[in-house]
């Protein structure tokens, strides 16, 4: 297997306090539409269960994932990211990823999580969650 090399000590690194600033969501993917500006990304809708309506994010993943492949997929979404609009479109959060090669992959839970389910870290038998330490 190959080693993935990675040069972590160029990141600047943060307490666990901002960790918990971050408020992780698991949730669903309801609805996926192009862009009608940018050809590379969807305007997806995401169940999270934090607010009465879906949060809307705007995702240059278009060369990665057809919108069939999208539909009812569990994602992990940062909901407390300020709305920023993004070719016109409005995003109210950010979808994690990571790559394979040039391939973009969603970070999503491994099996079924209710909408809205809190996403955070262990380290050293300690839950860090972004506002409290119960799940």
């Amino acid at each position: 297997m190959a080693r993935i090399k990675t040069d972590v000590g160029a990141y600047k690194k943060i307490s666990h306090k901002d960790f918990e600033k971050l408020q992780l969501r698991a949730g669903t993917i309801k609805k996926v539409t192009r862009h009608p500006k940018i050809p590379q990304a969807y305007v997806i809708l995401v169940d999270c269960a934090a607010a009465d309506e879906d949060i809307q994010v705007v995702a240059s993943i278009a060369n990665s994932y057809k919108i069939t492949e999208l539909l009812n997929k569990q994602v992990v979404v940062l909901c407390n990211i300020k709305p920023e609009l993004v070719g016109g479109k409005e995003s109210q959060g950010m979808l994690l990823i990571t790559y394979k090669g040039k391939k973009q992959i969603l970070i999503g839970p491994h099996k079924k999580a209710p909408e809205g389910a809190k996403v955070g870290g262990i380290m050293n038998s300690e839950c860090y969650f972004f506002d409290e330490r119960e799940n």
